[in-house]
C-alpha cells in the first residue's frame, strides 16, 4: 500500500500579501498531479488545513474541487479532514455522496471515527479520518463531562473505536502532538500557541503510521511512523531552509513501513538577502532572480533615501518583503513592510507602516516605529486611558484571551446542528 501523505495546503493563502492563489498553489497542484501520475500511489492522504480560512474565496474552492476531480478521475481515493482552518461542516458538504466517488472527508467529530479499508497484497489496510477537536466537543460527541484537556479528549475518542490491531492501521489527524514534553520544529507561519491543545504522541500507539498535519515543517514525531507532512510550499522566510517535498508511505507486511521523499518543482523558493542597502544592491545586479521571493534584512544604522524604490529597481517582482535591523545602543529591534497589495490580517502598528511606505516610498525610522508600537499597544490594553511606564501584557490576560477564542471555536462547533 503506497500513499501520499499531504497537509496544510492553505489554499487561499496570502504570503506578505502576496496571494499564494493566483499562481504558486495552482502551480503546485499540477506539478502534485504530475507526481501521482509517475509514482501511481494507491491513496492520496490530506491531513487538514485544506483552505487557509473557514470561509475560504472562490479561487482556493475551486482549486481544490480541481485537485479531488482529477485524483477521482484517476481513481486515486482520497482521505481528507477538517484542520483548524477549515470550518468542518463546509469541508463535509455531501461527504457521503463524495464517498462513493472515492473521495472521503471527515470535517466533524463523530462518536464513531470515519474510517475506510483498503485491501493490498498484505491484507487490509484501514485508514481512519480524525478532524481537528476540541476538548468540549468530544465531551458532546460521547455524552460525558470528566474529559479534560486534549490529550484527554483524543484518548477519549479513541479507546472508543473498534481498532483491529492485527491489521494494518493509518490514523489522519490534525493535532498539536509532541513527544515526552518535546514539541516540533515550528515555523513563524503557523497560528498556533505553544503549549496549548499538546497530545503525547503515545495516543496514537495503536496505529502503524500517524498523517498529522497542523506544523508546517516536515519532520517525524516521537518514531519515524508519526510524521508531519509540512505545508507544499514556502509560507514564511523562517522556512527558507526547511524541505519541500511530498513524503510516500509504503506499507508491506504488518510492522513494515517505509518512508521516502520526492522532491517537486516549485514556482518559487525563498531567499534571503541582509546587509547594507549598498551591498545588497550590489549583490542583486549581479544575480538573476527568476523563481524566488526574497526578502531583504537592511543592516544601516540609519534609513536610506528612496530604499524601496532602488530595491524594486534591482529585484523587481522577486522582492517580497525589506525588514531593517536596527541598532539603537546595543537595543536591536525589527521594523519591516510588504511590498504588494492588501491581504491578510494586520496590526496596527503594521498598517501605519504600509500607510507611510505608501505616501513616502520609504521605511519608518526606528524610533517611529517603537512609537507607533507603543502607542498601539497601550490603546489596546487600556483603552482611552495612558499609562506613562511601559509594562508587558500579563500572561493571565494573554492566557485569558486564547482560552476565548478556542471556546468561540469549539462553541461554533458544538452549536452546528450538522453535527
Amino acid at each position: 500500500m503506497r500513499f501520499f501523505h499531504l497537509g496544510d495546503l492553505h489554499f487561499g493563502k496570502s504570503v506578505h500579501q502576496v496571494p499564494m492563489i493566483e499562481r504558486d498553489q495552482p502551480d503546485w497542484v499540477e506539478r502534485f498531479l504530475e507526481a501521482v501520475d509517475i509514482h501511481r500511489p494507491d491513496a492520496v492522504v490530506i491531513a487538514g488545513d485544506v483552505y487557509d480560512r473557514k470561509v475560504p474565496p472562490q479561487e482556493a474552492v475551486e482549486l481544490l474541487d480541481h485537485l479531488l476531480t482529477e485524483l477521482s478521475r484517476r481513481q486515486v481515493p482520497i482521505f481528507l479532514i477538517a484542520g483548524n482552518h477549515d470550518s468542518g461542516p463546509r469541508l463535509a458538504f455531501a461527504s457521503r455522496l463524495l464517498g462513493r466517488q472515492g473521495v472521503h472527508i471527515a470535517g466533524i467529530v463523530q462518536k464513531s471515527i470515519p474510517h475506510v479499508t483498503l485491501e493490498d497484497e498484505f491484507g487490509s489496510v484501514t485508514f481512519w479520518l480524525m478532524p481537528y477537536l476540541f476538548p468540549k466537543v468530544v465531551s458532546s460527541v460521547l455524552e460525558r463531562d470528566d474529559i479534560s484537556g486534549y490529550e484527554g479528549a483524543v484518548r477519549a475518542l479513541l479507546e472508543q473505536q473498534e481498532l483491529d490491531i492485527t491489521q494494518r492501521n493509518v490514523l489522519v489527524a490534525h493535532q498539536f502532538v509532541v513527544s515526552g514534553g518535546v514539541e516540533p520544529e515550528r515555523s513563524e507561519s503557523e497560528t498556533i500557541v505553544g503549549g496549548v491543545g499538546q497530545v503525547d504522541v503515545s495516543a496514537f500507539d495503536g496505529f502503524d503510521y500517524v498523517a498529522l498535519g497542523h506544523i508546517h515543517n516536515a519532520q517525524k514525531i516521537g518514531r519515524e511512523t508519526a510524521r508531519y507532512a509540512g505545508c507544499p510550499l514556502y509560507y514564511d522566510f523562517s522556512e527558507v531552509n526547511r524541505w519541500k517535498g511530498l513524503t510516500l508511505v509504503e506499507m508491506a507486511e504488518k510492522g513494515t513501513v517505509n518512508i521516502s521523499k520526492v522532491d517537486i518543482p516549485l514556482l518559487h523558493r525563498m531567499r534571503k538577502e541582509t546587509g547594507t542597502l549598498a551591498e545588497v544592491l550590489e549583490r542583486g545586479r549581479a544575480a538573476s532572480h527568476d523563481g524566488e521571493y526574497i526578502q531583504v534584512t537592511l543592516t544601516d544604522p540609519t534609513a536610506q533615501p528612496r530604499t524601496i524604490e532602488q530595491l524594486r529597481a534591482v529585484y523587481g517582482d522577486s522582492l517580497m518583503n525589506v525588514e531593517r535591523e536596527a541598532q539603537r545602543a546595543g537595543n536591536i529591534g525589527m521594523s519591516s513592510v510588504s511590498h504588494s497589495g492588501a491581504g491578510q490580517e494586520q496590526t496596527l502598528g503594521q498598517l501605519f507602516e504600509r500607510f507611510y511606505q505608501s505616501q513616502t516610498d520609504e521605511l519608518l525610522e526606528q524610533a517611529q516605529l517603537e512609537l507607533v508600537n507603543y502607542a498601539a499597544e497601550q490603546q489596546s490594553r487600556h483603552g482611552d486611558e495612558f499609562v506613562l511606564e511601559r509594562k508587558n501584557l500579563p500572561v493571565g490576560e494573554t492566557e485569558e484571551l486564547v482560552d476565548f477564542l478556542l471556546r468561540m471555536d469549539e462553541e461554533e462547533q458544538v452549536c452546528d446542528p450538522i453535527s
